[in-house]
């Protein structure tokens, strides 16, 4: 009699046992992932003439902050980029060096308008007689 009171309770500790653990088990796994960062739109990626790891970001005009301004700066950094040149005519923004997955994320940013992959792009052709001349003052316009 002993022996099979013995017996049912290590049936019931195992089956207690175990449901304890598929519990465990089904909550643990009912748990959320953690969230992968919020990605945006890359204009340009990866079109034929893209220039890996090269692209040009523009600032939204209500950033509240201008390119030159150190958190601009800091705004690239924090996506792991780099600045190699910073605009503030034609436009608030930076020519960076970025990964793919940085330059997604850093699109996602609130502070940014636009993030575009670097093109190479050649001229088609060459035009005679053009009907303007090119002086010396042009020319400084241009460099």
């Amino acid at each position: 009699m002993s022996a099979l009171r013995t017996m049912k309770r290590r049936i019931a500790t195992a089956i207690a046992t175990t449901a304890a653990a598929a519990a465990v088990a089904g909550s643990v796994s009912a748990l959320p992932a953690a969230a992968a960062p919020a990605e945006g739109t890359v204009l340009n990626a990866n079109a034929a003439d893209a220039v890996p790891g090269s692209y040009l970001v523009t600032l939204r005009s209500g950033a509240g902050f201008k390119a030159t301004a150190s958190q601009g700066r800091s705004l690239i950094s924090r996506y792991g980029g780099t600045v190699k040149r910073t605009y503030t005519s034609a436009l608030n923004g930076y020519a960076t060096a970025l990964t793919g997955a940085e330059a997604r994320r850093l699109a996602a940013d609130p502070a940014v308008a636009s993030v575009e992959q670097d093109q190479v792009v050649r001229a088609l052709g060459t035009q005679a007689n053009a009907p303007w001349a090119w002086t010396g003052s042009t020319r400084q316009l241009f460099r």
